[in-house]
């Protein structure tokens, strides 16, 4: 049975070859060795998402409904914020987050309530059945994330979180950069 790229326990038969970090294999076609982590971490942040998009679409959600039902389920313990402060957090019109807001209040996921001391401003709220179903999804989320990181020692989860935060330091500094010129 073949080994693992990392030479610990065998690849299960069936399972799909990675390659090794000698000679990468993306698909069919052999892969550049500084690329090849790059696409691992990109499968397994993809078949996450995959997953959470699964789980919201059992609900008649989609990841922009939830976030909106998420960043309420963080807003302190009434769980109510603004159409506004909501539409400045999602980075969309206000005419946009009324539009999702809808679905969600027609699912009973969230009410809209008047403001008691300015009628004019209007704060959508949590629901009992929203805060519930949130927390459900979220920790089957969290859940699946936990299963994923047992895999990893101590010291693994110590140097995959010190290469992620390098990671993500570089690609915040270089994002205003032109991309590289291709091999010739």
């Amino acid at each position: 049975m073949p080994r693992n790229i990392r030479g610990g326990a065998p690849t299960p038969p069936g399972a799909p070859s990675r390659g090794t970090p000698e000679a990468p294999v993306v698909g069919s076609a052999p892969a550049t060795v500084p690329l090849w982590p790059l696409g691992v971490l990109h499968h397994v942040a993809s078949t996450l998402t995959a997953q959470l998009a699964a789980d919201l679409k059992a609900h008649g959600l989609t990841a922009p409904t939830f976030h909106i039902l998420a960043v309420l389920r963080q807003a302190g313990p009434a769980h109510r914020l603004t159409t506004g402060q909501l539409a400045a957090i999602d980075m969309v019109t206000c005419s946009g987050m009324t539009v999702r807001a809808d679905k969600l209040e027609r699912s009973g996921l969230i009410v809209r309530e008047r403001d008691e001391h300015d009628r004019r401003v209007i704060r959508l709220r949590l629901t009992g059945r929203g805060l519930d179903l949130t927390d459900r999804i979220q920790a089957g989320q969290h859940a699946r994330e936990a299963r994923l990181m047992a895999a990893l020692d101590t010291d693994e989860l110590q140097a995959l979180a010190k290469l992620a935060d390098t990671l993500e330091r570089t690609l915040h500094h270089t994002a205003d950069e032109p991309p590289p010129a291709p091999p010739h």
